[in-house]
């Protein structure tokens, strides 16, 4: 007898399994690719107006629309190996997929939180902390991304655990510098001590105005207009002066001299209108001339006016300088210098001089002693 097949024939109307997967791996590969343009295309069409406000919404949407489409597309090779039943057959092709996926939205990331901080710092208010976070952000997106990395190839770290601990003491010395420069930036951004735009005064050695504030360094523009680049941790252990806080306005002092016997209350009404034709000095506080002291040679007067600007005020000493001189110079005020007299006694009957006898015994006394032994 023959046996019979337990076979099932395949039915006309049945397909193929294989065949049936390629048909779900073409409609899934399609599909995704025409989302994929779709967002493309509908994310140009919204980025299209340029009358547009810019929030952060915008601007977020701005960069990742790009990564996500090629995320869709991305997705769907993933899917299309699923359904084929290659993943295990095809690690490789998957780690690839998850190592493009992680740069791709890490530079995404890293580019939202600049352009984030473009938004915020063209907004009504300066945010001081803003090119700080920036930069922190930055480290953090990366740090974060090396360590997806990691995890994603399956990296082993366990021999470099052995040397880790002299490798740490390597590092702790040669980064030193750098540590202490990143910490010093965190506690001048605590402390609040200056901003991008503020003036200062670095140990009176060194003026000028806040460009950039980084992780290791502060960049200031001199009034030479030369940028000097100052590490975070010299600023944060030495004396910082911000002539900008808390208002921008700066009040001057001007010494200022006359002779004795002139009018003081002259020489303040003088000075009060040279200040108020002084383009660069301010009506608001009033301008007050104080009298502070006798001086040697002359009276001892003190301007004390404002300014809008700290790097004004050169200029405008300047102008009240010429100013003084000139309006003391048409009233008949004179301004007094150090003078020195020096008198000679004159006496025709006295002579002074040294008697011979007295300095040759002087002489003899001072050759005993160095005759003397040392008894000692």
């Amino acid at each position: 007898m023959v046996a019979a097949s337990t076979e099932t024939p395949i039915a006309d109307g049945d397909l193929d399994p294989v065949g049936s997967n390629w048909v779900l791996v073409v409609v899934i590969l399609l599909c995704s690719i025409l989302l994929a343009r779709f967002v493309q295309w509908a994310s140009y069409r919204y980025l299209a107006n340029v009358d547009a406000e810019t929030t952060l919404g915008r601007a977020a949407f701005s960069e990742v629309h790009t990564p996500f489409a090629i995320t869709i597309g991305l997705l769907g090779v993933y899917l299309s190996l699923l359904v084929l039943d290659l993943l295990d057959s095809t690690p490789t092709v998957v780690a690839l997929i998850s190592t493009a996926l992680i740069v791709l939205w890490a530079r995404a990331s890293i580019r939202i939180g600049r352009r984030w901080i473009d938004v915020l710092q063209e907004g009504e208010y300066s945010y001081e902390f803003a090119p700080m976070f920036g930069n922190l952000w930055t480290v953090t997106v990366v740090v974060g991304a090396v360590l997806l990395l990691v995890s994603v190839w399956n990296l082993t770290v366990t021999p470099f655990l052995a040397s880790a601990g002299i490798l740490g003491i390597v590092l702790g010395f040669a980064a030193q510098d750098a540590i202490g420069n990143l910490i010093g930036g965190l506690a001048l951004y605590v402390d609040n001590t200056y901003k991008i735009g503020d003036v200062i005064r670095i140990e009176d050695e060194m003026r000028g105005t806040v460009t950039d504030v980084g992780i290791r360094s502060t960049t200031v523009l001199t009034e030479d207009n030369l940028l000097v680049t100052v590490p975070n941790a010299m600023l944060n252990s030495t004396q910082v002066v911000n002539e900008s806080a808390p208002q921008r306005h700066m009040r001057l002092r001007i010494p200022i001299t006359a002779a004795y016997g002139t009018d003081y209350e002259t020489v303040e009404r003088l000075v009060l209108e040279v200040c108020e034709e002084c383009s660069l000095i301010r009506e608001t506080p009033t301008p007050r001339l104080l009298f502070v002291e006798f001086g040697d040679s002359a009276l001892v007067f003190e301007l004390r006016a404002y300014i809008n600007h700290p790097l004004v005020e050169r200029r405008a000493i300047d102008q009240v300088n010429r100013g003084v001189y000139d309006a003391f110079d048409e009233a008949g005020i004179t301004i007094p210098f150090p003078q020195r007299e020096l008198s000679f006694l004159e006496d025709g009957d006295t002579e002074y001089g040294f008697e011979e006898s007295d300095l040759t015994v002087e002489r003899s006394a001072e050759r005993d002693d160095r005759d003397v032994p040392d008894e000692r």
